[in-house]
């Protein structure tokens, strides 16, 4: 059982007894796993515990049927993104969702050799002619991959003509811009910031509502394509839980997206709060993954 602490004198009482399993799907370097374990434990709220796992269909039913309220899954593209090659339905029927904590926002870029001055030019060529546009990013189905989906229906391009370069992850798609091999990608603020910051990649556009500060580049929100996107994270619980460790394991999810410490972390890493709990999580969680779904079977990945 999770049980609420009191909270008595200058040491904070746990919020949630015993230590907390944290399955992690995401890939190896992923932030969020670590810097939810150092602020959880750095207020005293609990331990946490992390355990690499799979996010296969198979992975998740047997999460949903653990009925352990101190085991937790993080979420985020990748798991929505496997689970509607299945049915993404059952992953929200089966499973307790907390919250979205946290996400960074996604770039497009250009080389300095590159065509594409600014992302109207890009937008131009795109419906113009999709295929003329070879992207790079990350993985088949990546949220990258995704994104450009998105951004080709918005702007009423036919997503299905799209030419995309995979690549491992975001350094290798920087090598393959700096070198030539490709003139326009997609990743993650994160890794690209300090290839803006040195002026060795140019940026078009952001995935975010706002502008984010020391980006010279316009929203996709502003530039026509209509949308956000984040690289976000949330947690899962098991699907039968009692009332009394669902409301322990919120509370310990709110307290940590209220608190600074969590929005000073995200900051050195370059990601953003996303706070979002419950009910309006489980309904955004749902609409999020139809998203996907409509766009990878667009893209052939379904």
């Amino acid at each position: 059982m999770v049980v609420l602490g009191t909270g008595c004198g200058s040491r904070r009482e746990p919020a949630v007894a015993g230590p907390l399993l944290l399955y992690a799907p995401e890939p190896p370097g992923d932030p969020f796993c670590r810097t939810f374990q150092t602020v959880v434990e750095h207020r005293h709220l609990t331990k946490v515990m992390l355990s690499p796992c799979g996010g296969g269909p198979g992975t998740i039913a047997q999460f949903a049927r653990s009925e352990r309220p101190d085991h937790l899954m993080v979420a985020g593209p990748t798991l929505v993104q496997a689970a509607a090659t299945g049915d993404a339905d059952a992953l929200i029927a089966s499973t307790t969702p907390l919250a979205r904590l946290a996400g960074e926002w996604l770039l497009f870029v250009a080389s300095p050799r590159a065509a594409f001055r600014d992302f109207d030019g890009l937008a131009r060529a795109l419906v113009r002619d999709p295929a003329s546009v070879e992207m790079a990013g990350r993985a088949q189905g990546s949220p990258d991959h995704v994104l450009y989906g998105l951004t080709a229906r918005g702007l009423g391009a036919d997503a299905r003509l799209l030419r995309y370069a995979a690549y491992a992850d975001t350094p290798q798609v920087v090598a393959a811009l700096l070198d030539g091999r490709i003139s326009v990608g997609i990743g993650g603020y994160r890794d690209l910031a300090p290839r803006l910051r040195a002026g060795t990649l140019r940026a078009l556009a952001v995935s975010s509502p706002d502008r984010i500060p020391g980006v010279d580049a316009p929203t996709l929100m502003e530039s026509g394509a209509r949308h956000t996107y984040a690289n976000w994270r949330g947690l899962l619980a098991p699907g039968a839980l009692a009332d009394g460790d669902r409301a322990a394991l919120l509370d310990l999810t709110r307290e940590i997206g209220d608190s600074a410490a969590w929005r000073h972390a995200l900051l050195r890493e370059r990601w953003a709060p996303m706070y979002l709990a419950d009910a309006d999580f489980r309904d955004w969680l749902a609409t999020e993954a139809r998203r996907a779904r409509d766009v990878l079977a667009d893209l052939g990945v379904l």
